[in-house]
């Protein structure tokens, strides 16, 4: 961490400015490259169009946010960001060719000790970085629309990323406010995009059977999915709904009918589920604290009734 001074972003687009604001807001001294000056010039109007509507709602100061925009630099000149920047995040398009061209000239360009990242959200990083040869320095870091306002933010390896490298960029997600998630596992899509297709995969299927209008599909997964989101995702809502104080039977009989007659996972991934769900253990709830962790949540759902559903405004 302490050999990262100066980081830079290649791809200045809806992506890119937001990742660079991150850094820039944190502390570090950010250079942004992209093709043109005129794509790099409203890159800079979207950061400072940001940071003030930063500012407006109290998340930071006038000072914080003049401080960000002076630490960032921009430049045409791929040599000149290759040269100066300790770690570097690619955020060009979606395109194996693109991203295999901007990687190698990346490797051949940079000190030995810079570390190089894709934001690719659907790519494998072995996809466009087998010709790299510091394996060991390569890794994702995927951010999610809009990059400067959702905390959350992929870390993943590729074959040959060092568990130095790894940790290193899970470290530097935390400096600059983010919320890292570490994915152990190449695959295309990663985690989270893989979750959020699976649900909008369905939505559209029962759009599409004429089981509820687009409005009630949305509406629904807002004030019930949406409403508990902020505070516990599928495994603390599976401790926190008491499955696994179900009987034994109970418990597989909703196992088998969730992971093996309306899945398509395969047979030993679905028999694998099939026997945690058996253990009759929750994820993460000591289950001595269940009644003081059911509460404790309920207060936080309680809270949010109150700002987002009963609120004067509504």
């Amino acid at each position: 961490m302490e050999d990262i001074k100066k980081v830079g972003v290649v791809g200045a687009g809806a992506m890119g400015f937001g990742i660079a604001l991150n850094f820039a807001l944190w502390g570090y001294p950010t250079i942004i490259s992209d093709l043109s000056d005129k794509i790099l010039q409203r890159s800079v109007q979207n950061i400072h169009s940001a940071l003030a509507m930063f500012v407006q709602e109290g998340l930071i100061t006038r000072e914080q946010a003049d401080n960000a925009v002076r630490r960032i630099t921009t430049t045409t000149d791929l040599t000149k960001v290759a040269a100066e920047s300790n770690f570097i995040t690619e955020a060009i398009n979606e395109i194996v060719e693109e991203k295999r061209e901007l990687f190698n000239k990346l490797d051949n360009l940079c000190p030995p000790h810079t570390i190089i990242v894709s934001n690719t959200s659907s790519l494998k990083l072995s996809d466009f970085s087998s010709d790299v040869k510091r394996q060991d320095k390569v890794a994702i870091t995927h951010y999610f629309v809009p990059a400067h306002i959702v905390p959350g933010v992929e870390v993943a390896k590729g074959p040959g990323t060092s568990d130095e490298t790894f940790n290193t960029t899970y470290d530097l997600m935390k400096k600059i406010r983010k919320v890292p998630v570490r994915v152990l596992k190449e695959l295309p899509g990663y985690l989270l995009n893989r979750i959020a297709f699976a649900m909008r995969r369905e939505a559209y299927r029962l759009w599409a059977e004429g089981v509820a209008t687009a409005e009630d599909i949305d509406l629904g997964v807002r004030a019930t999915f949406g409403f508990r989101l902020p505070h516990d995702g599928p495994l603390m809502n599976y401790d926190l709904s008491g499955i696994w104080k179900w009987s034994r039977d109970a418990r597989l009989g909703w196992a088998n009918k969730l992971f093996i007659e309306e899945s398509q996972l395969s047979a030993g991934i679905a028999e694998k589920i099939r026997q945690r769900i058996a253990e009759g253990t929750p994820w993460f709830i000591d289950p001595e604290k269940f009644d003081e962790v059911t509460q404790n949540m309920n207060r936080k759902y309680l809270r949010g009734l109150k700002e987002w559903y009963w609120s004067k405004e509504n």
